[in-house]
């Protein structure tokens, strides 16, 4: 994902000068005159490095990916929704023994991730089961 917003960033970079898609391709090859990469760098070795450097960030995704693929067998899925079950259990007690409590408060009473506990809540109001409330907060 952050792979692929910092090429959109640079992309969009790159294109702003108008002039459509071959434009923004002659700049990213270094035909207009700008140097793309190092001191007297071949700018098509300049592409292809960028393009390497990408391949390697998709490649490095798809075999975390994978690994975790392998690791969630269908044995293991019926462990894990019945360690979620008892983990939303517990939340929910949490929650009805102190209604306003921060999702960062409930992360570190069940010892799981911010983003997990956001993701609890989130399944118990879809449940049902409690309602969330949001407040913005003032930034100095």
């Amino acid at each position: 994902m952050n792979m692929g917003m910092g090429m959109m960033k640079k992309m969009g970079q790159m294109g702003s000068g108008g002039g459509g898609p071959m434009a923004m391709m002659q700049k990213m090859m270094g035909q207009k005159g700008e140097s793309s990469g190092a001191e007297g760098e071949n700018p098509m070795q300049h592409m292809m490095g960028m393009c390497m450097e990408m391949h390697a960030e998709m490649l490095a995704t798809i075999q975390k990916t994978n690994a975790l693929a392998v690791s969630a067998t269908p044995a293991l899925q019926p462990l894990f929704l019945q360690w979620l079950d008892t983990l939303s259990d517990e939340a929910l007690q949490l929650l009805q023994k102190q209604p306003g409590m921060e999702s960062a408060d409930l992360a570190k009473a069940l010892q799981i991730s911010g983003e997990g506990a956001t993701y609890l809540l989130a399944s118990l109001c879809n449940q049902g089961k409690i309602r969330l409330r949001a407040e913005g907060t003032q930034t100095t």
